[in-house]
């Protein structure tokens, strides 16, 4: 592992401030035992929302990330502050009585947690570690005698599409279930998260996010098969090439409602090609990149309306068999784009991987074939989805003009798209000389110099955790 990732290094000079510094954390923590989670952001470099479809996915993890750190208490409440690293900045901080998430006895339910995190929305981002904490207790029957108070210290801003709710998803989680023993594997804890992001803040994401900051590893591509959501391996990234997003600054939320609709219209298309499945005797496909993009083509391209209108959709199929999303009767539906996607994308993954294999081994044209998969997929995302913008399509055109013959290989929208980040591959010497240049360009476009995502960490669980005690030297840490 390499050195010691920024935000922790941040968060134990602050540790280290003595009682009478107030831009320390004395005054947040005592002298009981501080335990420390490190999550990195993620880049999604190919897939991105043709994970709840069932696709293969290839993520990176980046040099940023953030850190969460929890004490326990001795009342039954959940502090939590939140402090983005680097400079001064104001911390923002709310509390949770652990009897909100309790319903008489017995745990509360999901529905009832949401609308309180919802309740206030100042403080609705807190919903991201209450409704993993919530998660938690409801789903592995932990039991919580007493609260803790929680730190998140981020060096990853929000909105901007490189993972950072599943960042706060999994340390949280990490934190959890290293004081209390749990011994939950990454798997479970990245399906816990996004529980979570499903059921309590709202959003509804697939698992990609989620598996990839969890069990990513440092330097590596991590290929994920979304069926539900496992790690196939890892890729290696090709000798002299690399990796980097170019924050478009156009703010992203999966929580939007174009990114749950182009969900819908996905689901949709799913059952429409079910029934007609059905009527020929066949099994039904459980996602629908189960289904090539030669057997859409030629069975069910045309049995898919372009648009559909929900109460027309409902009254004919009853449901899309989606539990984290709703048809409303009075919206038109994209369908038959939102299903084309994630089928020709799944293949796009594994032709993506495939190049990148093929490279590592020597074909400087497998490098170029990789990019054209990336910018097949921005094209996909915006003919087929309707989630690009201008801006973004403004970085991925100054890529391609760059070119190959320049270095420059691909670029595509990532995420739940409609802003956020761009992922550029290249050899890394032209990232260093070129990426700067386009964020320059940008800059005059849109009047402010764009954040560049770079470097590389550990997942969660290859960081691990980290437990801090304080005695007569002052804080010490140890591994865990």
């Amino acid at each position: 592992m390499s050195a010691i990732p920024f935000e922790v290094a941040e968060f134990e000079q602050l540790l280290r401030k003595p009682n009478s510094d107030p831009t320390g954390f004395a005054g947040y923590f005592n002298s009981g035992e501080v335990w420390v989670a490190r999550v990195p952001a993620r880049l999604d470099v190919m897939g991105g929302i043709a994970d709840y479809s069932g696709s293969n996915v290839c993520e990176t993890v980046l040099g940023r990330g953030m850190l969460m750190a929890l004490q326990a208490r001795t009342d039954r409440t959940l502090r939590i502050r939140s402090a983005q690293t680097g400079g001064r900045s104001l911390p923002v901080e709310t509390r949770i009585p652990l009897d909100y998430f309790t319903s008489g006895d017995a745990v509360g339910n999901y529905a009832q947690v949401r609308e309180i995190c919802h309740a206030n929305p100042i403080a609705a981002w807190a919903a991201y570690i209450g409704g993993s904490i919530f998660t938690l207790l409801k789903e592995e029957s932990v039991a919580l005698p007493y609260g803790f108070s929680f730190l998140l210290l981020s060096s990853v801003p929000m909105n901007v599409g490189i993972g950072s709710s599943a960042a706060v998803e999994i340390g949280t989680l990490s934190c959890l279930n290293a004081y209390l023993g749990l011994k939950l594997d990454g798997a479970r804890i990245a399906r816990l998260g996004q529980m979570a992001e499903n059921h309590v803040v709202g959003a509804p994401c697939g698992i990609m996010d989620q598996i990839a900051v969890a069990s990513g590893r440092e330097s590596q591509l991590t290929h994920i098969l979304c069926r539900p959501g496992a790690v196939v391996g890892e890729v290696e990234i090709p000798p002299g090439t690399g990796f980097v997003g170019i924050n478009s600054m156009v703010r992203h939320s999966v929580a939007g409602n174009a990114y749950g609709n182009v969900r819908i219209g996905a689901f949709m298309g799913k059952k429409i090609i079910n029934e007609v499945r059905a009527a020929t005797g066949r099994a039904p496909v459980n996602y629908l990149t189960e289904v090539s993009s030669e057997e859409f083509e030629i069975e069910y391209e045309r049995k898919i309306p372009e648009t559909m209108l929900g109460s027309e959709f409902l009254g004919r199929y009853k449901t899309h068999d989606d539990p984290v999303t709703t048809i409303q009767p009075d919206a038109t539906y994209r369908v038959q784009g939102p299903t084309r996607h994630p089928i020709t994308e799944n293949e796009r993954v594994l032709k993506f991987i495939a190049a990148l294999k093929a490279a590592k081994g020597g074909d400087a044209q497998a490098l170029v074939t990789a990019g054209e998969c990336m910018y097949g997929a921005h094209a996909s995302y915006a003919k087929n989805c309707n989630l690009s913008v201008p801006e973004v399509d403004f970085l991925v055109e100054a890529v391609r003009k760059r070119g190959a013959k320049n270095g420059l290989y691909g670029a595509k929208i990532t995420g739940g798209g409609t802003g956020g980040t761009v992922a550029v591959f290249g050899d890394i010497a032209a990232l260093k000389e070129h990426i700067p240049q386009i964020a320059t360009e940008y800059s005059r476009r849109v009047g402010g110099m764009p954040d560049i995502f770079e470097g590389t960490s550990p997942g969660a669980i290859q960081f691990g955790a980290k437990r801090y005690t304080f005695g007569a030297k002052g804080w010490q840490r140890f591994d865990v």
